[in-house]
């Protein structure tokens, strides 16, 4: 639809369902920075400054959602999202070649909580950095209605691509698919049989007895709110955060014990995701008097086409993953329960996230906030070095920058890292509901959970939750 934006005409778009959870955050959020992005690419070899500039405009050129803008109609409030034509960019060049390594990572974490103004100007920034050691390459901070941490990682491929095109003269990597032409997909869902088939599936999830909350700190909290609202048989939980302060520890897994988990993923048939959700449910089982009935905020990346793979912008949806599992079931077993109801909620992830939340709790009755999930969980199965070819006998660093506000309380990615290929996980929590010893304890039991349940897949639930 055509539009007005500053005496200029422009083709403008709804925006989305998934950008749409952005969107909600950012109006429950006090400052803007809670939905940034930013991270850091950085490859050991001198870099050519000018190929790198040449690199990311024209990569810049080729993906749509980095030259995204909002608009809110002053008139209606309607939000609505157009691309900016290409303009060529001079990037910013900072070298913090003599730092010492930390120092240098806060300066790009202090960029990174750097607000976008949402509704004026550009929704990104890149800046050309030199690190200690020989490492080059360079920091991008997103507005996360632009941008997921699959794109990114896309993103990061095609410049560093197009810089081996023009620095080694390595094949030009294909194009980059339409964002828009994505967009204009979403738009044919509402109202679409697929849609009606998505609600079928999630209303039929109302039809079960409500769901039982478990917190990722054990009981406690629940049987405050209980005491709280004066009712001993509340089920629902909230955990609310004033303004979103936040942190994030990492994790690093030994390339090792990263192999375990593949090798039984693949032995067994059990994708990689689900058996880090088998952990995660069972302490969290473990920690709420061995509660059978589990729910995780579970993330869903919808690329499953050519043209959503490559075409930027934000498609992660996320869901209650629920799966009710007897104490009496063994290892595989409780995997492929899991297994089965992520698969069926793959099937069925392009409904919105706003709508599944808000009705879940409409028919439940829960307060303003409340849920079922204290944990939110994604895994990401690939760095962006396992995409450049020219690239793997060379030292690579990737870092992800906290903005200091997190829009979840708690939320875990897994993610391979550059290099080994060995997972990091990302505890990404809020201040006001947990603290650092909190996410620790909990990264212990889920690692020691993990690595009981694939050394002894026939065990039951119970016995693993006594070995541990």
């Amino acid at each position: 639809m055509e539009k007005i934006i500053g005496g200029i005409k422009r083709d403008c778009y709804p925006v989305t369902p998934a950008q749409m959870v952005h969107m909600y955050t950012l109006q429950l959020s006090p400052s803007d920075e809670i939905v940034n992005i930013g991270t850091g690419q950085f490859f050991q070899f001198e870099m050519n400054i000018a190929a790198l500039r040449e690199a990311l405009n024209r990569a810049i050129e080729r993906c749509e959602s980095m030259r995204l803008r909002l608009w809110k109609d002053p008139e209606t409030g309607e939000l609505w999202q157009y691309v900016m034509p290409y303009k060529n960019q001079y990037f910013e060049y900072y070298d913090f070649s003599a730092w010492d390594e930390d120092k240098a990572h806060e300066v790009m974490q202090k960029w990174t909580s750097q607000p976008f103004d949402t509704y004026r100007g550009d929704l990104s920034r890149i800046v050309i950095v030199s690190m200690p050691d020989g490492y080059n390459g360079f920091y991008l901070n997103v507005h996360h209605v632009c941008m997921d941490s699959s794109s990114v990682i896309t993103f990061v491929k095609d410049v560093m691509s197009i810089y081996c095109y023009l620095m080694y003269n390595m094949p030009y990597p294909t194009p980059m698919t339409s964002y828009i032409e994505s967009v204009k997909k979403d738009m044919t869902y509402e109202g679409s049989k697929r849609q009606a088939r998505d609600m079928e599936y999630w209303h039929n999830k109302l039809a079960q007895p409500e769901p039982m909350y478990t917190d990722f700190t054990g009981f406690g909290r629940l049987q405050q709110q209980r005491q709280e609202s004066g009712n001993p048989n509340q089920r629902w939980g909230r955990l609310p955060s004033p303004d979103g302060a936040g942190n994030t520890i990492v994790y690093e897994l030994s390339k090792e014990s990263t192999d375990k988990i593949l090798k039984f993923a693949e032995q067994y048939d059990i994708p990689v995701s689900v058996v880090i959700l088998h952990a995660i449910r069972t302490v969290l089982s473990k920690f709420n008097h061995n509660e059978t009935d589990i729910t995780i905020k579970n993330f869903v990346s919808r690329r499953s086409t050519v043209l959503n793979k490559k075409c930027g912008g934000v498609r992660m949806n996320c869901f209650p993953l629920r799966t009710i599992i007897e104490p009496a079931a063994t290892v595989l077993e409780s995997m492929k329960i899991i297994k089965k109801e992520q698969q069926d909620m793959f099937l069925h992830a392009d409904y919105s996230t706003l709508r599944c939340y808000y009705e879940q709790r409409m028919h439940y009755g829960g307060a303003e906030g409340a849920v079922y999930d204290s944990v939110a969980f994604t895994y990401q199965p690939a760095s962006s070095k396992s995409f450049i070819p020219y690239l793997k006998n060379i030292g690579f660093k990737s870092r992800w920058y906290t903005s200091g506000r997190q829009p979840m309380p708690m939320y875990i990615t897994a993610m391979h890292r550059p290099g080994d290929g060995g997972l990091n996980f990302y505890f990404g929590y809020q201040t006001a509901v947990a603290t650092p010893e909190e996410i620790e304890f909990l990264y212990y039991f889920t690692g020691r959970v993990l690595f009981r349940s694939i050394e002894n897949p026939d065990k039951t639930v119970q016995e693993i939750i006594d070995m541990t």
